[in-house]
């Protein structure tokens, strides 16, 4: 039996290197990417069926006047953005300088998300896993962590059987539309730490080992409640994933 699994955010630096782990899957499942592009037809292992639902507006869906196709163009009913007993996956986030300032970035990080997870638990998803962030607080005093805790208590509230926090540190990896400057001096440094047997992983994780540790979680039977992952047991799933798959890193 196939476990419907649908993740948004498929385009950032996670939630791309999640749709590539989950494209792999050695269990059968069926893959919705919601995204406001189309993405490139992947391939996927034997038992994965993918398909991809583009929305250019998140909230005609949310708001039920529309829907989305492969080519993008708007439906006059609203479908469902997961299944019953699913699995949803929100990789989804932006940036201050993307966004254009704080209350754009936190539209995004904090409402944009929340009201999909509500979308999604509406729909019947059983289990809800978030990329948040390690500090993630809503006590805290500084923007991005206050906004991240936030969505965490936000998450705890909507009430799926299952909710999987995951709280990486500082991500290693090329983006897409690629690396922030800052960023990519940070990137540097922590990897020629590593290169000279320095040990990162309290601070710093691989994108990849996110992306695959999701996976693992996506297509496993976790204990009902909240389960929260850190760089340690982000790592620990990553590799027990590519174990199964056969993959290397």
């Amino acid at each position: 039996m196939s476990t419907p699994v649908t993740l948004v955010g498929a385009t950032g630096l996670t939630g791309h290197a999640t749709f590539l782990s989950l494209l792999s899957s050695p269990s059968p499942i069926d893959l919705l990417a919601v995204t406001r592009r189309a993405l490139a037809a992947p391939s996927t292992a034997p038992g994965v069926r993918y398909a991809n639902l583009v929305v250019p507006d998140f909230s005609a869906v949310l708001d039920g006047t529309g829907s989305g196709t492969g080519s993008g163009e708007a439906q006059p009913e609203a479908g469902p953005i997961a299944r019953d007993g699913g699995v949803f996956v929100s990789c989804l986030g932006t940036t201050r300088a993307q966004a254009g300032g704080t209350d754009k970035q936190a539209e995004v990080d904090l409402v944009l998300n929340r009201r999909l997870a509500e979308r999604a638990k509406a729909d019947g998803a059983s289990t809800y896993i978030l990329v948040s962030s390690q500090g993630a607080s809503s006590s805290s005093r500084l923007f991005y962590p206050r906004i991240k805790g936030e969505l965490e208590d936000a998450a705890r509230a909507l009430g799926f059987a299952r909710t999987v926090l995951v709280r990486p540190g500082m991500l290693l990896g090329a983006r897409a539309g690629g690396t922030r400057t800052l960023e990519g001096v940070v990137q540097s440094l922590f990897r020629g730490a590593r290169a000279v047997g320095m040990p990162i992983s309290a601070l710093a994780v691989d994108a990849d080992d996110v992306g695959a540790a999701i996976a693992y979680v996506a297509t496993h039977s976790f204990p009902e409640g909240e389960t929260i992952l850190y760089n340690a047991e982000i790592i620990d799933y990553a590799n027990k994933y590519r174990a199964a798959t056969g993959a290397s890193k």
